[in-house]
């Protein structure tokens, strides 16, 4: 401890002889990950990192011709609630470290910590912690949560705690300040889990599937841009014997997405039923294949 007392007393009194001047000149992610090692592999598989070079991205934005949606896959400066610009440089990077750590007005790297990081300047920013933050881009998802009126924010499910870990994983600066509470920087999409949708069967005059999101605070599915889908597949017996099936797609694009505490009612094409099976998939847009959420029998 003697030895890295020494060593910090050092620094402050040589000044900023450890300030890197290109990490304040918007490097390529890759420059962060030098300190920032476990974060930039979180940020690697994630979608913010795919965000510009995926293929469906390249097909749906007509080779980055319409430009109505290039802004967000590869944005210059993410705010609270502002719709960023479009970067001149390194758009492969996507969402990119810089991208949303880095203030042109300040010029230092800003995040939910107070820390001191002699290779660049570094400013404590609460809003990182706030749904607010990711609005510029998720403009739509954002206002579904905000109608909601939860207090799990985007982060809460999107950027789940890790514990505390170190930010820095370089000597001797992992050892400036002690370890922070650190989220996943994969930003993990979700799912749904089984007891979020709550899926009933009413009997009237004609039988019809009652079906609640009560747990996702947001549509389900929801998006911006793309296209995800859940597939409602219902299977019936007829007091006859006979197998009958329809499916439903319910998207975003559609509009005919779960709305959160709100029922959604499908009508059946049968008067009676011996027995009813219910399966709930979803298709995430950047995916061909379907995950099976929850799967009912009712009677």
């Amino acid at each position: 401890m003697k030895v890295l007392f020494l060593l910090v007393l050092l620094l402050f009194s040589c000044g900023d002889i450890f300030l890197e001047e290109d990490l304040i000149q918007r490097p390529q992610a890759k420059r962060c990950s030098e300190c920032h090692g476990e974060i930039f592999k979180e940020w690697e598989k994630s979608r913010h990192a795919m965000a510009w070079k995926s293929e469906k991205f390249k097909l749906e934005s007509e080779n980055y011709t319409k430009t109505k949606c290039l802004s967000c896959h590869a944005p210059h400066q993410v705010d609270p609630e502002i719709k960023p610009a479009l970067r001149v440089e390194f758009k492969e990077d996507g969402v990119s470290c810089v991208a949303c750590h880095f203030k042109e007005e300040t010029k230092a790297m800003h995040g939910p910590h107070k820390v001191w990081s002699p290779p660049h300047p570094s400013r404590q920013d609460l809003n990182y912690a706030k749904s607010f933050f990711c609005a510029g881009c998720h403009q739509e998802t954002y206002k579904e949560w905000h109608l909601t009126k939860v207090q799990r924010s985007c982060q809460d499910c999107h950027m789940p705690s890790l514990g505390d870990k170190r930010l820095v994983q370089k000597f001797p600066f992992e050892y400036f300040h002690s370890k922070k509470q650190r989220h996943d920087h994969s930003f993990p999409p979700g799912k749904a889990r089984p007891e979020d949708l709550l899926v009933e069967l009413e009997r009237g005059e004609k039988l019809s599937l009652k079906i609640t999101n009560v747990g996702v605070p947001h549509n389900l599915p929801t998006a911006d841009q793309g296209d995800p889908k859940l597939y409602i597949t219902v299977e019936a017996i007829l007091p006859t014997g006979e197998k009958s099936k329809i499916v439903r797609v319910l998207s975003y694009q559609a509009k005919n997405a779960l709305v959160y505490k709100v029922p959604t009612y499908i009508d059946l094409p049968w008067q009676e039923i011996s027995h009813l099976e219910v399966s709930v998939q979803r298709k995430l847009s950047w995916k061909e294949e379907r995950e099976e959420i929850v799967r009912h029998i009712l009677r």
